[in-house]
Order: C-alpha cells, then sequence, then structure tokens
C-alpha cells in the first residue's frame, strides 16, 4: 500500500508522506518540483524545466545538472518515486488532483464558494471559500528562486486568493457576520491600496455593522491615494456607494433630531457626520510578526498544542507561555505558531521584544506607547501613564481580534499590562523563567530537539548531499549540540558558508574544555552569549551553585552530593537548585536529581574559573573522586 503524498506550493514548497514533512536538498530541486506540480499530471520539457529552475540565462551543462536534481527529487520521494515519470521530452508528475495538491484543491474550494454565490447559498458560499483560504501557509512559492514560476503561476495563485477573501466578505455580510468580514477586508485593503472592489466592501461591511463614520472614512483614505498615486477619482460606483452611506448618516442624524426636539442650551457637534476623531487613524492594520524561519524543524506536538488551544477557546481569553532553556527555541516556535494562525487575527498582529534576559528590559508603558501607535492612535493622544495606556489598549482591542506576541518576557509583571483583556485577542509569550505565566493559560515546556529532529535542520541547513556523504561526522556534531537549535545553527551556517571544508574538518574541531563555545558563534547565532545573558542575572548563590556544578563532568547528582558539592544544608542546596530549574538553567529528570545540558556544563566550567576560589576547585575534585559521588 503507497504512502498518503501532500504536495503544497501555497507557501514554502512543501512534500509530506504520511504526515511527515520531507527536506528538499537544494533551491533548483524545490524550483524543479514546483514547475512539475504546476503542470500535475502533464509532461513538462526539458527546455521548459531549465527556464523554470535556471531562467533566462542557464549555466553550461544545465540539462546534466537538471537530470542529477531529478534523481535527487525522487530519492526524497523514497516510496513514492514512481510519481515522478521519464516521459519524452521531460518529466511527469502524477497526483490526485482532488487530495494531494493545495493549488489544484485551493481553486476547486473556490469555485464551488463561487457557485454557491451564484445560486444565492451564502452559508456554503462561506464554507467553500473559508476551506480556500485555509489552505494558504504564506507566499505561494515562498522558497523557490524562480522568476518565471512567480509570474506565471503565484501571480494568478495570489489574485485570485484575494477574489475569495473578497467572496468570503460578501458570504459574511449577507449572513450578517459585517464585523467579521471588515476584519479581514481591512487587511487585504492596506495590502492592495488601489483595489476598489476591496475598499467597497469594506465600506458596506462597516456600514452595516453600524460603524458609518469609519466606512466614510476609509472613502476618504481611498480617494487620496487614488488621487496622490494615480491621479484619479474614485470609480462612480464607489462615489455612489459613499452617497448612500452619507445619506444613511443623515438619515439618522435627523432622527436624533427629532427624538431630542426641544432640547435647549445643547450646541451642535462641529464635526460632520462620518468625520473620526482627530487622535485616531485606522490604518493600516499592523502586521509587526519577525520572518518565519524557513527551515522550521520539529515542535509539531507543540504548534498543534497551540493551535488547538485556540480553536477551542470556547469565546474565552486565549494565552499561551512557552518556556525553555536558552537556545532552545522559544522565539522561533512562537513565531513560527504566530504566522500559522495569523489568519484568525485579521485585525492583526503585534510583535515586542520584552529583552527579559537583557541588563535593560523593555518597560511596558513604552511597549504600550508603540503598541498604540501601531493600532491608530496618534502619539500626541497616547496616555502619559502606564495604567491609562493599559486601560485604552484594552479598551481599543475590546472589540477587535488581534495577536500579541511577547518574546523574552521577564517576569509576570512585565506582562501584565499587555495582556489583552477581551476574548476575541490572545498573548502569545516567551520567557526562560518557568514561573511567568497568565491564570488559565497553556503552558508549553520546550525540550531539546531530538537527534532526527537536529539532523533534519542540518540537512535543511547544509544539503542533503553534504549529509550523506559523511555521515559520521554529522552524527559527532549533532552531539556536540546537545539537542539545541542555537547550536546547530551556528555550527550549520558554518559549514554552509565553507563549502570546500569537509563536515569532519569541523567535527574535529568541538573538543570540549578547549574553547567548545567558540565554535558555537557564526552571525548573530552565539551560544555563549545567550547564555551569558541568563548568568548574569543571577545572584551570587545561584551563581555559585551553576559553576559548581559545571565542574561535574555533566553526571546527574542526586540532592546529597549536591548539598556537599554547595557547602550548604540540603533544605537550602534544593531551594537553590529548584529556582534554578524554574530558570531552565538546571534540569531535574526526576525529584532530588540534577544535571546540566551539555552545552550549559561548558558554559558554567568557564565561568567557574573566574568565579570560583582554589578552595571551591579543590572542594570539588575532592567530592568528585568519593567512589559514592556519581551514583548518590
Amino acid at each position: 500500500m503507497g504512502s498518503t503524498v501532500w504536495f503544497g506550493l501555497l507557501g514554502p514548497v512543501d512534500i509530506r508522506l504520511d504526515g511527515e514533512a520531507v527536506p528538499l536538498p537544494s533551491a533548483r530541486t524545490r524550483a524543479l518540483l514546483a514547475a512539475l506540480l504546476c503542470q500535475a499530471n502533464r509532461v513538462v520539457s526539458v527546455d521548459g524545466l531549465v527556464d523554470a529552475v535556471w531562467g533566462a540565462d542557464p549555466p553550461d551543462g544545465a540539462v546534466t545538472t537538471l537530470r542529477s536534481h531529478v534523481m535527487r527529487l525522487r530519492r526524497c520521494l523514497g516510496s513514492e518515486a514512481g510519481r515522478l515519470e521519464t516521459v519524452a521530452p521531460g518529466y511527469r508528475i502524477l497526483l490526485d488532483p482532488a487530495t494531494e495538491l493545495d493549488t489544484k484543491i485551493f481553486v476547486a474550494r473556490y469555485q464551488a464558494g463561487q457557485a454557491a454565490a451564484d445560486a444565492g447559498d451564502w452559508r456554503a458560499a462561506a464554507r467553500f471559500a473559508a476551506e480556500a483560504l485555509a489552505l494558504w501557509r504564506g507566499e505561494p512559492l515562498a522558497d523557490v528562486p524562480s522568476e518565471l514560476l512567480h509570474l506565471e503561476e503565484a501571480a494568478a495563485w495570489a489574485e485570485m486568493r484575494v477574489e475569495a477573501i473578497e467572496l468570503r466578505a460578501r458570504a459574511d455580510i449577507s449572513l450578517g457576520r459585517a464585523a467579521d468580514a471588515a476584519a479581514a477586508l481591512r487587511r487585504l485593503a492596506a495590502d492592495h491600496p488601489h483595489r476598489e472592489p476591496a475598499y467597497a466592501l469594506l465600506m458596506s461591511a462597516l456600514a452595516a455593522a453600524d460603524r458609518r463614520p469609519e466606512a466614510l472614512q476609509v472613502y476618504r483614505l481611498l480617494r487620496t491615494v487614488l488621487v496622490r498615486d494615480l491621479g484619479m477619482e474614485p470609480s462612480p460606483e464607489l462615489r455612489a456607494l459613499h452617497q448612500r452611506i452619507l445619506a444613511m448618516d443623515a438619515a439618522l442624524a435627523d432622527a436624533a433630531d427629532d427624538r431630542a426636539d426641544g432640547v435647549a442650551g445643547e450646541e451642535p457637534a462641529e464635526e460632520s457626520a462620518g468625520e473620526p476623531s482627530a487622535g485616531y487613524a485606522a490604518w493600516p492594520t499592523p502586521h509587526t510578526l519577525p520572518w518565519d524561519t524557513a527551515d522550521f524543524t520539529g515542535r509539531e506536538d507543540a504548534v498543534h498544542r497551540i493551535a488547538d488551544a485556540s480553536a477551542d477557546r470556547c469565546g474565552g481569553a486565549f494565552a499561551v507561555v512557552i518556556d525553555g532553556m536558552a537556545g532552545v527555541g522559544k522565539s522561533a516556535l512562537a513565531i513560527h505558531a504566530a504566522h500559522r494562525l495569523a489568519d484568525r487575527f485579521p485585525d492583526g498582529q503585534l510583535y515586542a521584544d520584552m529583552l527579559g534576559t537583557s541588563a535593560d528590559p523593555a518597560q511596558p508603558d513604552a511597549v504600550l506607547a508603540v503598541f498604540l501607535r501601531l493600532l491608530g492612535i496618534a502619539p500626541d493622544e497616547v496616555p502619559g501613564t502606564c495604567v491609562e495606556r493599559a486601560g485604552l489598549y484594552r479598551s481599543f482591542l475590546a472589540e477587535r481580534r488581534v495577536l500579541v506576541v511577547l518574546d523574552d518576557v521577564r517576569d509576570a509583571k512585565q506582562m501584565a499590562p499587555l495582556i489583552p483583556a477581551s476574548p476575541g485577542s490572545a498573548v502569545l509569550a516567551t520567557t526562560r523563567d518557568r514561573q511567568v505565566g497568565v491564570a488559565g493559560a497553556l503552558h508549553v515546556s520546550l525540550s531539546t530537539l531530538t537527534q532526527d529532529e537536529l539532523r533534519t535542520l542540518l540537512t535543511r541547513i547544509v544539503g542533503a548531499d553534504r549529509i550523506a556523504a559523511e555521515p559520521e561526522a554529522v552524527e559527532e556534531i549533532l552531539t556536540a549540540c546537545a539537542g539545541l537549535p542555537l547550536a546547530l545553527r551556528a555550527v550549520g551556517g558554518r559549514i554552509a558558508a565553507r563549502p570546500t571544508w569537509t563536515i569532519a574538518d569541523f567535527a574535529s574541531r568541538l573538543i570540549p574544555d578547549a574553547g567548545l563555545l567558540d565554535e558555537f558563534r557564526f552571525g548573530d547565532h552565539d551560544v555563549r552569549a545567550s547564555f551569558e545573558a541568563g548568568f548574569a542575572s543571577l545572584g551570587s548563590a545561584s551563581a555559585t551553585a551553576v559553576c559548581l556544578l559545571g565542574l561535574c563532568s555533566g553526571a546527574e547528582l542526586g540532592l546529597p552530593v549536591a548539598a556537599s558539592l554547595l557547602n550548604r544544608p540540603v533544605g537550602q542546596t534544593e531551594e537553590i537548585l529548584e529556582r534554578l530549574v524554574d530558570l531552565n538553567l538546571v534540569q531535574s529528570p526526576q525529584h532530588g536529581r540534577y544535571l546540566l545540558n551539555g552545552l550549559v556544563r561548558e558554559f558554567a566550567a568557564e565561568k567557574a574559573r573566574s568565579v570560583l576560589t582554589d578552595d571551591q576547585h579543590q572542594a570539588a575534585a575532592t567530592l568528585w573522586r568519593l567512589p559514592h559521588a556519581r551514583t548518590a
């Protein structure tokens, strides 16, 4: 029985065999697969594939190199390699368009939604449009360096996605869900500032949601943009819609005047109908998430838990707190999950680096000021105190759906003013401290990556061919990385930057107790600096405890031996070590047992040379020579 296969082009190129992601060895191989999938079940000529993979200026021997990429792609397909056929004058990939390729399924769902809308079945139209849009994972062909494919294929899918969003909005308006439609349309109009149909739908949705002042503001914004950028006025249809909304406001104003007939001494409003407050500009919708790592690896269970918790919140507030040791990938997971959830929060996504492990952590009032400005509050309208800013921030989010990502939180006090209070919004926070939390939040504690996950990540960074050529050296590097993605990215980046070096050349440099951490530094990836940030915030007793544990050759210690090592009573030792466990500096595989991650131990041993006294070094060495020290 064959494997279950899934191919994805609506985002980075994706192959899944029986639900497991299959890494592709190079950008050219991804371009080859994308070109074949764009013409699924049809023969693509060799010349056509060369154009797609290399463009107008292919290298000498491109046809021969193309055959090599075909061989690599077949290896990636494993038991499904037979789907990639050699058929004159080129190649063909076979699949079921109804179940195995996201672009085909997307088009089918969108067309079904259009047919339902034409028949007046808006519930079915909304359902089909939602199913179509759910297939998108990002920009189509995001990791494919093919100008031809982007122009001929991705652009058409992107236009159809816009039409699907508009279809979903029309359905929502027809079903009485105008507020939901407005949230999605704001983002669409911001991304397509000259697209009149999106603005017309947004104006209609806001008017239907009794938010006519905002609808009129949208019209003024569009007119300003069209005149400034294109030298043209809005279309007659849009101007007519504008007049209808003005007439609605005038009718409501007349009714209000009738109800207030005879009220004396009341001054007329100075602002014309629909004029917004000078302190608020409702544009653009904020989308400030950092870039999602293209080679994100592992953590599928954690991503699913976060997504499921978001879907199952049942109208309540939603919060996730991710904790873990330095370099374990907390930020990468939070950003990856936030991108996956972005469509559930159409009013925006806000991101802040809280700098919790730095000497100068971010102040909540300063972060609130930035968030309020991103949400459209004029700078001179931002309140002066943290309490006032938090109140305005929560009031602004009360009827909106916004995802707030707070990275590297120091403590609960720093995070508290930034947590949305309304059920529509959510917060996703990362921290090294397990004691940081939010009542009712989902807590996700990250462990290190497995060897298989590390190998997959290194393959994506370095390339499958180099990994396959030196399996023993690869295993040495994976072991030295001690399960930390940060360490692997550092050494992987160095390997990728030195194509003339062998992997064994790098493995030979990874010698414990001989400047090992120097090898785990490349660009922004620096294991020692990451550990140092957490160590610098420790008190004297905790810092000493970490250094003493660093002298213990990576062994697991029982509490009595640890107490002897620290030269403290058992109760006091347990209190110190358990706090270090909370800070993810020390691991506790079971109650009363403690050890350090291999690279943390390397760092602690380095620090011990400057932190510990000669007497402490000597006492630790004496204790370690005792027969019971390694087992007690």
